[in-house]
């Protein structure tokens, strides 16, 4: 069914996926290495490091934070429209970068966490490929191309890594995971779902990118990560997508 749909796409269209059971087998995949620009699914790893800094000592979810204006970016997340020295926790900053994908709130925990510091874990963790190189609606960076980035494959790896208590303790994944099912963007891989079928994942999106990573809680539970590239609108990369997740579904997850 999937391979089928594959064969219907606009030879423009450049995408890239993979699928896999929770125990890591892979069940479908197309140029799943690439390097992608991220958009806003970094914000997944960059989770996954907050809490295991939490979990360290190093962060606690109850300390409250004073947005100060510098802070403030545009793009998604009501943040950036609080006055300034609105107190808010890391725990409502870390939620609020998954529920709306909040670029202030997800400034604000890099300045935390330290950019340098997440790009080191990454790398001893053996992620290659996914890099977070600056903040986010950092223009200036943007125009001097430094860019973040993934591959679906690495995507995956992370989610399963969280799924399977391998990155978190089970208090911080079950934290993590419910915070990613409350991802408020469901146009992409949820929106073709049957009702009652959770989906925990983040949304991506930039002018020439759109992607979706998360964890699909069928009868039996798959993980997967679809980005594309080269569509003619943002509705289109999410049909796209949308029917990617309906198919694995069907196909994976029944």
């Amino acid at each position: 069914m999937l391979n089928d749909y594959l064969l219907t796409l606009d030879g423009s269209v450049e995408l890239s996926y993979i699928i896999q059971d929770k125990e890591g087998n892979v069940l479908s995949k197309l140029n799943a290495d690439k390097k992608i620009p991220s958009a806003s699914i970094i914000k997944i790893p960059l989770l996954i490091y907050f809490m295991q800094n939490v979990e360290e000592g190093k962060v606690k979810l109850s300390d409250s934070y004073q947005l100060k204006e510098a802070d403030k970016v545009g793009g998604s997340g009501k943040l950036q429209y609080k006055p300034t020295a609105y107190p808010a926790t890391y725990e409502y900053l870390a939620k609020e970068m998954i529920r709306v994908s909040d670029n202030t709130a997800t400034n604000i925990l890099i300045r935390k966490l330290g950019l340098q510091q997440f790009q080191e874990w990454l790398r001893e963790n053996g992620y290659k490929t996914t890099q977070l190189n600056r903040f986010m609606m950092d223009f200036e960076a943007i125009a001097l191309g430094q860019q973040n980035y993934l591959s679906a494959e690495e995507m995956n790896r992370l989610l399963l890594g969280l799924l399977n208590g391998q990155l978190l303790n089970k208090a911080s994944a079950y934290q993590a995971i419910e915070w990613l099912k409350n991802c408020e963007d469901d146009n992409a891989l949820p929106h073709l779902l049957p009702d009652g079928i959770a989906v925990a994942h983040k949304t991506g999106t930039l002018e020439y990118v759109r992607g979706d990573a998360g964890i699909l809680y069928g009868e039996k539970t798959i993980v997967l990560t679809v980005m594309v590239e080269h569509f003619s609108n943002v509705a289109n990369a999410d049909k796209i997508i949308a029917e990617i997740g309906r198919l694995a579904y069907q196909e994976f997850a029944q």
